[in-house]
This record gives C-alpha cells, sequence and structure tokens, in this order.
C-alpha cells in the first residue's frame, strides 16, 4: 500500500507525479486506510519527512508488523539527529530520489539550489545509522547520456547502496506539462544498457521499471514485471497501467511483459514502438 502522508515538499521535480495530486494527508484519514494494508506501507508525499505525522505513522505500521519503505528525498536528513531517528524507527527501506550525480544537473531537475550536497549527506547519514538505502534514478532526457557514471558515482560513494531502481519517466504529473524531460524508448535505451552492464562490472544490485523487455536486452531479468511474473506474482499495478499493442504478440516475451504505459502510447501516439523478440 502506498500511503502519502503530506502535500508539502521542499523541490519541484520537473517528473513529480505527485503534482496537482492533493491527497488526504489527516491522521483519521491514515489510520482508516492503514488498518486495511497488508504485508508492506509505502510512505510517500510529498516529502514525508515534512509530515508531523511520520513518526506515529510508522509506529503504528510496526505494530500490524509491516514491512515500512519511506520514499524521500534525504535532503532534511543532512540533520543527523532525524537520519538517526528514523534509522531506528523501524523504516525498513528508504527509498531516495537521486536524479543525478552531477550538482548542477541535479538541481535544475528538481528546480532548487544547492541542495545536492545535503542530499549526499543525508544518504551518508542513513547508511552511518545502518539504514537500508534504495535509490531511484528517473530516467528522463537531462540524465540519460550519464547513466554510467551515474552507477560509478554510486559505487565509489555508497558502497554498501542496497540497489538502484532505474524507473523510466512517466508521462503524468509535472511531466506533462514539462514535455522537454520526456524521451522515447529508443533514445534511452543504448544508455540504459550500458548503464545495466556497468552495474553487473561493479557488483551494483539494480532493477528497471516502465520501460518494455524488448529494450532491454540480455538485462530482461531485472525488469521488476519478469521477476514478479516468474514468482507468479501478479503485477496488478503493471497490469492497469500498461497495454500490450499488436507488435507485443508476436514476441516471445509477451508472457513475461505488460507492454507499453498507457500515458506513454498516449503521448507518443503512433512513434511509440515496440521490439518484438523472436
Amino acid at each position: 500500500m502506498i500511503l502519502p502522508i503530506t502535500n508539502r515538499c521542499n523541490q519541484k521535480c520537473l517528473f513529480c507525479s505527485a503534482d496537482g495530486r492533493r491527497d488526504k494527508t489527516g491522521r483519521s484519514h491514515q489510520a482508516r486506510l492503514l488498518s486495511g494494508a497488508k504485508d508492506n506501507l509505502v510512505i510517500s508525499g510529498g516529502e514525508p519527512t515534512l509530515s508531523k505525522d511520520i513518526f506515529w505513522l510508522i509506529k503504528e505500521a510496526k505494530k500490524r508488523k509491516l514491512f515500512v519503505e519511506l520514499q524521500t528525498n534525504a535532503v532534511t536528513l543532512c540533520y543527523e539527529s532525524l537520519a538517526a531517528k528514523l534509522a531506528s524507527s523501524g523504516v525498513d527501506l528508504f527509498n531516495v530520489n537521486f536524479p543525478s550525480h552531477s550538482a548542477s544537473n541535479s538541481d535544475r531537475i528538481t528546480q532548487t539550489r544547492d541542495l545536492f550536497e545535503k542530499r549526499l549527506k543525508g544518504i551518508r547519514n542513513i547508511q552511518k545509522f545502518k539504514g537500508e538505502v534504495r535509490l531511484t534514478c528517473i530516467v528522463n532526457s537531462l540524465n540519460y547520456k550519464n547513466l554510467e557514471g551515474y552507477a560509478v558515482f554510486v559505487k565509489e560513494n555508497f558502497p554498501r547502496i542496497k540497489y538502484i531502481q532505474f524507473s523510466f519517466i512517466k508521462v503524468m504529473g509535472k511531466a506533462k506539462k514539462n514535455p522537454h524531460i520526456l524521451i522515447s524508448y529508443e533514445e534511452a535505451s543504448p544508455y540504459l544498457l550500458r548503464a545495466f552492464k556497468r552495474c553487473r562490472e561493479l557488483d551494483l544490485d539494480f532493477i528497471v521499471d516502465h520501460i518494455p523487455l524488448c529494450y532491454l536486452g540480455p538485462y530482461k531479468k531485472f525488469h521488476i514485471d519478469y521477476q514478479k511474473i516468474k514468482r507468479k506474482e501478479p503485477p496488478v499495478d503493471s497490469m492497469k497501467e500498461k497495454v500490450r499493442i499488436a507488435d507485443c504478440l508476436q514476441c516471445s516475451l509477451s508472457a513475461y511483459c505488460c507492454g507499453i504505459r498507457r500515458d506513454y502510447l498516449q503521448f507518443f501516439g503512433a512513434k511509440s514502438k515496440v521490439k518484438p523478440v523472436k
């Protein structure tokens, strides 16, 4: 279950999928939704560390023995006291939005200034206090050519990172207002493959999502949908968000792939292509 607990944020990311959503975030609303959670809880926002209810929600989730994932940009975690408190509160995984390993490009993507070093310090603080960290890289037109360097930077600066998720940009929220940040599968694929190859060389674990398997070459087993289907766990959300087009039916991977995101198909229209694997 994904539970947004605040609409406030300290960044203005060009790809923010929460833009304009205005979720209900009151404690009574959170408690009602939490009562129906099974197995895991993803605490989201906005930036959830800005919510006064965050520690209450984590405590309630742990009472129910839920796996707790916290989505954050880690900027506020540059304060050791907050990082230490969260790391010991019961958060099982810190999912950190880390859009670029370049300070200037990070500022450009997040539409903020001088927060890059605070983000780095925040990640280091989480690791200092034994928290598990996953980095999320939203693949977009401003960072796709430097994904290989991204992997090298992560290995050199965060050697104990749990894994990286390369998540292809969604055509929703603020991304629809900033179409210059959108990119096609064809453009991004060669750079993704180089980044995956480098991750393997560096012994960096990674997963990928929101791009069809046919663009992943020998790295299809790192796709979230592929892994879930292999485990016989239907990727319910993916099946709602994605659709197989006619060419998908000719692909030998169709049983393990949910196809193209519907919002991608709507935006790129006739340019939306797959590459059926025979």
